[in-house]
């Protein structure tokens, strides 16, 4: 079961708990398990470029930071994935386990087990954990990008990768699976119960990209002459950009997911747009974008013949925590 999390309002803002599970030491345990070699790899500064520095890329088309799963001994395997446990839901934490499988299952079909390796993922620490500094840590592989900032009052985890591919598995025992089903299925229901009239506004373009359009930038910008705004809907399809947008924290614990919440609570949402490009059924080229005042979504299904799912939460001031730090900063008196 999921080790609870409890959530603390104190003065200066609410705090991360400490019993019965902490957080950090969670990170602390890890990093005591390492040699001086391995913490050597996994630990920057909090100010290291690196931080920012980031793909969904496969192992062998970017050259990452930190320590991957290949060099950990099991125990440290373990307490990598005790770690994400407890950063994220337990429908996350299954979604990333599955995403991390799929390497073995293209490893087979693609016969290229080098390319295809699911111990190359990869952690890396910003700072050092303590619950009253600034600190970060991701864990990163193909189709994979975790990226949590954290001080003592808050988490942020923007940006958020995930992808998959296949989209659908389309053979074996899990034939027909769909592992990012909220986002892919939400998506397609929402466009489809738009009306001729609102189809019109929500489509850009009758082909999509080719990619996300935000791709691996270390910041991102608000996108202008968006599709159709929430304003313009009716009920039930608000209700269906309300849950494709709630998805996202979903996958994350409560407490790690709070500052996103508080965001949310302050955005407008009758302005909260939805874009629409390509084609208006599954396993054709489709994408889409979410876009509010503070946060994007971008989910792209255009390779392999819309079947293979990228997918990316951004936050416009607090991508790789950057509020957080500026917050930080201020309350320290730097």
């Amino acid at each position: 079961m999921k080790k609870l999390l409890f959530i603390y309002f104190l003065s200066l803002g609410w705090a991360i708990a400490q019993k019965p599970f902490e957080l950090i030491d969670q990170a602390k345990e890890f990093l005591i398990s390492l040699t001086a070699e391995q913490r050597e790899l996994v630990s920057f500064a909090q100010e290291d470029p690196a931080k920012s520095r980031w793909h969904y890329l496969p192992h062998d088309s970017f050259t990452r930071e930190g320590l991957s799963l290949s060099e950990m001994s099991q125990e440290q395997i373990d307490k990598t994935y005790n770690l994400l446990e407890t950063y994220l839901s337990e429908s996350g934490y299954d979604q990333m386990q599955q995403i991390i499988d799929l390497e073995n299952y293209l490893a087979v079909v693609e016969n290229n087990p080098y390319k295809r390796d699911a111990s190359k993922y990869y952690i890396a620490f910003y700072g050092t954990p303590n619950k009253d500094s600034l600190w970060a840590w991701s864990f990163e592989g193909h189709h994979i990008s975790l990226n949590f900032t954290i001080t003592a009052n808050a988490i942020s985890f923007a940006p958020s990768f995930w992808g998959s591919n296949p989209g659908i598995i389309p053979d074996g025992p899990e034939k027909g699976k769909i592992i990012l089903e909220t986002d892919h299925n939400l998506g397609l229901q929402l466009v489809n119960s738009l009306s001729p009239k609102q189809k019109t506004i929500a489509l850009v373009s009758t082909k999509t990209y080719g990619e996300i359009l935000t791709m691996n930038q270390s910041a991102v910008q608000f996108f202008k002459n968006n599709g159709i705004s929430l304003g313009q809907l009716q009920p039930p399809q608000k209700e269906l950009l309300k849950k494709i947008v709630y998805h996202q924290l979903d996958r994350m614990e409560k407490t790690v997911s709070k500052k996103t919440h508080q965001m949310l609570e302050k955005e407008n949402w009758e302005e909260i747009t939805f874009t629409w490009a390509g084609k208006f059924e599954k396993l054709k080229a489709h994408y889409y974008r979410i876009q509010g005042k503070s946060f994007l979504i971008e989910y792209d299904n255009s390779q392999n013949n819309g079947n293979h799912i990228h997918l990316v939460w951004r936050e416009f001031d607090g991508d790789f925590g950057r509020d957080l730090i500026r917050e930080h900063y201020l309350n320290e008196g730097h």
